[in-house]
């Protein structure tokens, strides 16, 4: 199942194979535009014929069911492999990347964009080839402004950066997402992770790509290259076409060429300076080889007996350390000690070391004791006793008893009343037409205007998510996309005379039958939740009179709209599209 299709399974009884029929659902065949794009994605692929692009075997009409006769392709997609496997041996990166060009060459050829080139939309079949599938948001030069309100462009994590902005996408924006599988597959990551699809979109648009041998340095250096110059942000600097990346690809050098071109390592370099001149260069995207063998190693290869150099230089020793000893006895009684140039200390030779000297402490200097100062302590006067005199004693008055007053009751707060509205306005919780509030608003003659756009959180229309939107308009999506919950702030005076607030909204709930469930909060307090109010498919402004205004409070307050739906993602339904937040009161 898809947002506006399902597919099924199927058997060709003409021909006696399997297919896979896709479905234009029912409510959405009755749409002119569904139908439209339905009718596109049909031609877009059958004019594109390619051993790596799903074939399309029949479109068509009965009664009220459209519907797409394709190719099965009975096997993974590729997303699950990378999953599975990811990173890749470089030779079979190579080849699957190969035959997602390739593909993409003949749709390329058609005058098509595919637009949405992922790991999802490639099927592989049983013996590993790979095949475009998912002509779904795919442009043509004859399809030119078909992609209505609300569809989605593209991937976050694949999309080129002039996708992301909004700009009219080419086939270079199809090797961008190119490149991004290629990267993926050797690394079995993406160039641009992120919490959510905003900031992986500012990633492909501000952030360089990450070299990709920094997480796999078996990648060869060229194939680095051939990666990031597909990722590339400029368009004009990358890959034009998929011919031109494949063409890049099949003429990166074997692994003995590329070994050949490699510079050697100087010998009179010290191994440090070696792995540091080889950090240097990985740093800079271009890893050297490890250092040849020492020196030594090639002279022991060297041809000829092995063991005639060896007995030289042990004669040599023999005759240096004799005329050592020779000097030393004929020294005419000298006590010095010849000087002698190497010295040959054996395993079992023991040096004891010469003791160190250890420091004599200075002495510390005796402090000069200082005497205490005696607290004088005055002396302890003798107590002499009062004489007592000779008191009366006085009666006890008996107090009057008090009048008990009773206590003064605490002032309840209460409620704000609601302002007298005119015989036909919606009742306080009723979301309904704004036009049907226009008696009542006498009542809430102050007012606050909040762009779409203002509701942090939301899914701007820039972002290249929504087509053909008025100015300022953002969507929620579900819960599950990370764009289900839009906040806006305005400020309010003298609120403890507020008596009632109209809150009015303008939007569109997408094209399912099924209305997007909502909330709507005022400083953290639901004041309304139910269906979405909007038609599908059809801006119009609803207005509802809240119930209780007691959240309004002095200076900021906060209005809250979630999309509680929790199925779907970002470009799917359930969405709703808000263009203005009003906010009308009276003081």
């Amino acid at each position: 199942e898809g947002s506006f299709s399902e597919t099924y399974l199927a058997t060709d009884t003409a021909l006696g194979r399997r297919v896979a029929v896709k479905v234009l659902r029912a409510s959405f065949a009755a749409d002119a535009r569904f139908v439209a794009r339905f009718e596109r994605e049909a031609r877009a692929a059958a004019a594109v014929a390619s051993p790596n692009v799903v074939d399309v075997y029949d479109y068509g009409r009965q009664d009220d069911t459209l519907y797409i006769v394709m190719e099965w392709v009975d096997g993974i997609d590729l997303k699950q492999l990378i999953r599975q496997r990811a990173p890749l041996p470089v030779p079979e990166a190579i080849a699957l990347i190969g035959g997602i060009l390739n593909g993409l060459q003949a749709i390329h050829r058609a005058g098509v964009v595919h637009r949405d080139i992922k790991p999802q939309n490639v099927l592989l079949t049983a013996d590993g080839t790979p095949k475009l599938g998912d002509f779904g948001i795919a442009r043509g030069p004859v399809d030119a402004g078909l992609t209505d309100t609300g569809m989605a462009l593209g991937t976050a994590a694949y999309m080129a950066p002039e996708q992301a902005t909004g700009a009219p996408p080419t086939p270079s924006a199809d090797v961008y997402a190119a490149g991004v599988i290629l990267f993926e597959l050797l690394t079995g990551r993406l160039p641009f992770p992120g919490e959510n699809p905003v900031q992986v979109m500012y990633q492909h648009v501000n952030t360089p790509p990450p070299n990709p041998r920094a997480f796999n340095p078996a990648i060869p250096p060229a194939l680095g290259a051939v990666t990031l110059r597909a990722l590339a942000k400029n368009p004009a600097t990358r890959f034009g076409d998929a011919q031109q990346m494949q063409a890049a690809i099949d003429s990166l050098p074997s692994a003995d060429a590329a070994t050949a071109m490699l510079p050697k390592a100087d010998p009179r370099t010290t191994p440090a300076e070696q792995t540091r001149a080889m950090r240097a260069s990985a740093g800079a995207g271009n890893t050297a080889p490890p250092p040849p063998p020492p020196p030594y190693r090639r002279a022991l290869q060297a041809s000829g007996p092995a063991w005639l150099p060896i007995l030289l230089a042990a004669l040599l020793v023999v005759l240096v350390i004799g005329g050592v000893i020779f000097l030393a006895s004929h020294n005419n009684g000298s006590p010095s000690t010849p000087t002698v140039p190497a010295v040959v200390v054996s395993p079992s030779a023991t040096t004891t070391p010469a003791p160190t000297p250890t420091p004599t402490p200075k002495p510390s200097p005796t402090p000069t004791p200082v005497p205490p100062t005696p607290t004088p302590v005055p002396p302890t006067p003798t107590p002499v006793p009062p004489t007592p005199t000779p008191v009366p004693p006085t009666p006890t008055p008996v107090p009057p008893t008090p009048t008990p007053v009773p206590p003064t009751p605490t002032p309840q707060p209460t409620a704000k009343p609601q302002p007298t509205n005119p015989p036909g306005t919606p009742p306080p919780g009723t979301f309904a037409p704004a036009d049907q509030f226009n008696g009542a608003l006498a009542n809430y003659p102050k007012e606050v205007q909040l762009p779409g756009t203002a509701l942090q959180g939301a899914y701007p229309a820039g972002q290249g998510g929504i087509q053909n939107a008025p100015p300022g308009t953002v969507a929620l999506f579900s819960q599950a996309s990370g764009y289900g919950t839009g906040q806006v702030q305005f400020n309010l005076e003298r609120s403890d005379a507020i008596p009632g607030v109209l809150l009015e909204i303008t939007g569109m709930d997408d094209v399912d039958r099924d209305k997007v469930p909502i909330r709507i909060k005022l400083n953290g307090v639901t004041v309304w939740e139910g269906k979405s109010p909007f038609a599908n498919g059809q801006w119009g402004s609803y207005a509802v009179i809240l119930q209780d205004v007691s959240p309004i409070k002095d200076g900021t307050n906060t209005v809250t709209i979630e999309n509680t739906g929790s199925r779907g993602n970002l470009g799917v339904a359930p969405w709703i599209l808000i263009q203005e937040v009003t906010v009308r009161y009276r003081l």
